[in-house]
């Protein structure tokens, strides 16, 4: 079973009971969220919202105090809608509305009784229910630009709950080609050659970069990248820097923390970003001089993990092509890397 991620909805008099709960969902393993884990200053209900969106399993606490209320029924409504799963917790006689066309675990308060009823089985099974992809709503980016500021977003979103997650990245140069140097610093505009892209597009750029990198440091990466691309519309000085860039962030990576396969037949339209069991980003669209266009992004829980098992599965097949094992695949990228490097700089 997954450390799944389950939000528990609670009226604040039932305070008790759920302190119970998050001990028994602790456990078996599971990863408890609820509004102790909300940051200071920001709104509330927003909150919710996002704590929802992010769980594999919603999990409402349905008591006399608080099926008096009503925002018991919009949460399993919004959660729904989602296609999150939802599991009930309730004592006494359910409420109608939504909650009456869910199977709900009835128990009479006994915290002793609900150890039988909530078990790893439980959980497994509801998540794998929802697990296909068609259950997932999407997000579009369909510039470049909204694509940098999604992915920022996203990011920021999962360490702003106070997490940092494992990236994978599959895709020309990865998001660690691009500088993290301020705009107006020279390695931007020999990154772009004479295809100036402006302040706003090189800005939102590097937004991408600084947080993904902020999970990469901390919690690992693993990239599918090509180093052979020729970036033709830039020029040769231009790879060379992409690649010089890159090359500073495998090198500063500590070797435990980054993995690295080389595919040298990717399609200059592939893209994807998988942050943790938090979100995935495709792209469908890309051109040369552009950038990636069309890109889908989801945070649904429950479908990631055939997603990270894709990308896993690719990645092992690479390093077997090539011969790497994931412990070196870092110091074998970065030797290739040079070794471009210095045939450009011979040209």
């Amino acid at each position: 079973m997954s450390n799944y991620r389950v939000f528990i909805s609670y009226s604040h008099e039932d305070r008790e009971l759920v302190d119970k709960i998050v001990s028994l969902l602790e456990n078996i393993g599971l990863c408890p969220m609820w509004d102790r884990d909300f940051a200071y200053g920001s709104g509330f209900h927003d909150q919710i919202k996002t704590f929802i969106a992010q769980a594999h399993v919603f999990l409402p606490v349905i008591t006399e105090a608080s099926s008096r209320r009503g925002w018991v029924h919009q949460e399993i409504g919004y959660a729904m809608a989602l296609n999150v799963p939802v599991l009930p917790l309730a004592t006494g006689v359910l409420p109608g509305e939504m909650i009456q066309g869910l199977q709900a675990v009835q128990f009479d308060g006994n915290i002793e009784e609900l150890k039988d009823l909530l078990t790893e089985e439980v959980f497994d099974n509801l998540v794998n229910q929802y697990s296909e992809t068609k259950y997932a709503l999407h997000q579009c980016a369909d510039l470049t630009e909204d694509r940098a500021l999604m992915m920022t977003a996203y990011a920021e979103k999962v360490l702003a709950l106070r997490s940092f997650a494992y990236v994978r990245q599959k895709g020309a140069l990865s998001s660690f080609n691009i500088p993290d140097k301020v705009t107006t610093h020279p390695v931007w505009k020999l990154r772009y050659g004479k295809r100036d892209r402006g302040p706003f597009h090189c800005r939102v750029q590097r937004g991408e970069r600084l947080a993904l990198e902020k999970h990469a440091r901390t919690a690992g990466c693993k990239l599918i990248i090509d180093p052979y691309i020729s970036y033709d519309l830039f020029g040769v000085e231009a790879r060379i820097v992409r690649l010089e860039t890159l090359l500073k962030f495998l090198v500063s990576m500590p070797n435990d923390k980054v993995q690295v396969a080389i595919n040298s037949r990717m399609n200059i339209e592939e893209s994807v970003t998988i942050v943790g069991d938090w979100f995935h980003a495709q792209s469908v669209s890309s051109t040369m001089g552009h950038g990636y266009r069309q890109t889908i992004f989801t945070c649904h829980a429950p479908s990631m993990q055939i997603k990270i098992e894709l990308f896993d599965q690719e990645f092992e097949e690479l390093l077997q092509n090539l011969g790497w094992n994931a412990g070196s695949s870092r110091n074998e990228a970065v030797n290739l890397i040079r070794s471009i490097i210095d045939d450009l700089n011979n040209i």
